[in-house]
C-alpha cells in the first residue's frame, strides 16, 4: 500500500497538469491524478516499466513463473518488489534496545533504561506506540501545530487526518500513531514537520493543548528537514478559531515529568536507532534502467 498509494496523490508523487519531467515530456500521470482515477495511473506506470528492457528482465527474475514478459508486468509488481526491498535492506532490529532484549544487558545505557521504563509504565509512551514497531497503528488527537499548505481542508490550508478518510467528523484532527524505531533520524516530527527536534515533540506530548498555544509558527526556522521549503505557511497557526478546533479535539491528558525524566525517555528513543541506518548511501544504486539521474 505504501509504495501503491503516493504515486496517485498529486500532491504527493503524480505531479500537477502541465508538469514535465527531467527531460521535458508531459506528465502523463497527472491527468488520471486529477481525476481521481487510481487504476488508470497504476496502468500508465505499468506501461512506463514495460518500455524499458531492463526492467522487464528485473521483473522476470524477480517473479519467475509470474511474469514472462512485458505485458505480464503490472504495478502491483512493482510495489511488491519495493516493499520486498524495504523489508530486507531496511530493516531496524539491531538497535541498542533490541541487542539488550536479546540478552546483551549492556548494550543499553543506565539513562536509556529508566527511560524505558518510564516510557513503559508511568509515562504511558507505550499506551499508544506499542508492539514491535512501537505503534498501536490508531488514530490519535494530540494538538499537533499545523504548519504547511494542508490537504486542502477547511479554508484549504487545513488537514483534518482521519475525518475525511473516515467520513466520521469526530475522526477530524486525528493521524496515526507514528512508529518509533529510527525515531531519532526522522525530524521534523509531527504529522505536519512541526517540529525540528526530538525534545521539543516529547515535551509537546506532556501537555499538547499547551504546547499548541504556544507554538510561534512565524518562528520556525526553514531546514533541509523540511524539504528546503521557502518560507513556513502559517495560515492555520494564525487563525484562533482553527488552533481552537485542533485543541478540541485532543485526547492526550497532561503529564507530569520533570527534566531529568525527560531527557532518560530520550535516551531510550535514541536506543531505538539501528546503527545499520545512520548512513544509508551505500544503499544508492549507480543507475537505473530509466537512465533518470541518481542525485548523489
Amino acid at each position: 500500500m505504501q509504495a501503491m498509494f503516493p504515486v496517485t496523490s498529486p500532491a504527493e508523487m503524480a505531479g500537477e497538469p502541465g508538469d514535465v519531467d527531467v527531460f521535458g515530456v508531459p506528465n502523463e500521470i497527472a491527468e488520471p491524478a486529477a481525476a481521481a482515477d487510481l487504476p488508470e495511473i497504476w496502468e500508465r506506470l505499468a506501461t512506463r516499466l514495460r518500455s524499458i528492457p531492463e526492467y522487464v528482465a528485473l521483473f522476470e527474475a524477480a517473479f519467475p513463473g509470474e511474469i514472462g514478459g512485458a505485458s505480464d508486468i503490472e504495478f502491483f509488481h512493482a510495489a511488491n518488489a519495493i516493499a520486498a526491498f524495504e523489508i530486507s535492506t531496511w530493516r531496524a532490529d539491531n538497535t541498542p534496545f533490541d541487542r539488550c532484549r536479546r540478552g546483551a544487558w549492556g548494550a543499553m545505557s543506565w539513562q536509556a533504561k529508566r527511560g524505558m521504563w518510564l516510557f513503559y509504565g508511568r509515562a504511558g509512551c507505550a499506551d499508544c506506540h506499542a508492539g514491535e514497531i512501537f505503534s498501536d497503528m490508531g488514530f490519535h488527537a494530540i494538538a499537533m501545530p499545523q504548519i504547511g499548505p494542508g490537504k486542502g481542508h477547511g479554508t484549504g490550508h487545513e488537514d483534518w487526518g482521519r475525518g475525511p478518510i473516515s467520513g466520521d467528523p469526530a475522526d477530524n484532527f486525528r493521524f496515526r500513531t507514528p512508529p518509533l524505531r529510527n525515531v531519532e533520524l526522522t525530524a521534523p516530527f509531527g504529522h505536519s514537520g512541526a517540529y525540528d527536534t526530538l525534545e521539543d515533540v516529547v515535551r509537546h506530548h506532556l501537555d499538547p493543548v499547551a504546547s499548541l498555544y504556544a507554538y510561534d509558527c512565524e518562528a520556525q526556522p526553514v531546514l533541509p528537514s523540511r524539504h528546503d521549503l521557502d518560507e513556513i505557511d502559517c495560515e492555520v497557526m494564525n487563525s484562533a478559531a482553527l488552533v481552537a478546533s485542533i485543541a478540541d479535539a485532543n485526547e492526550l491528558p497532561p503529564t507530569a515529568l520533570n527534566n531529568r525524566q525527560v531527557d532518560a525517555i530520550l535516551a531510550f528513543l535514541r536506543a531505538l536507532t539501528d546503527p545499520d541506518s545512520v548512513d544509508l548511501r551505500t544503499d544508492v544504486p549507480k543507475s537505473v534502467p530509466s537512465g533518470l539521474p541518481i542525485i548523489e
